[in-house]
């Protein structure tokens, strides 16, 4: 019974894969030990950016706005407060430079 079980998993897993050959299973083989150290932390990173907004009709700057942004790296904060950022209609924002990481 134990080896119809294991064909049958392996031949339901290869139509899941969209029919890539999938290696046949050992009845003998044992399943691995989960990992001692699998379980970790995800720190939580947050930044704040200063961009300059342009007026585009003129292409002068014409002021500077802060947003606040968090993720799960340094990067991923300060990419999300740099889309947290308000740009006026007929405004863009460019240099956006991190203030603060922590």
């Amino acid at each position: 019974m134990k080896k119809f079980r294991t064909a049958l998993t392996v031949g339901a897993m290869t139509l899941a894969l969209g029919g890539l050959v999938a290696p046949a299973a050992s009845a003998t083989a044992f399943p691995e030990a989960a990992p001692r150290g699998g379980i970790s932390i995800q720190r939580t990173w947050y930044a704040t950016v200063q961009c300059q907004i342009v007026r585009i009709s003129d292409n002068n700057v014409v002021g500077y706005d802060r947003a606040d942004g968090s993720g799960n790296s340094k990067q991923a904060a300060i990419n999300d407060a740099k889309r947290n950022v308000p740009v006026p209609a007929n405004h863009y924002k460019r240099h956006c430079d991190a203030k603060r990481v922590w």
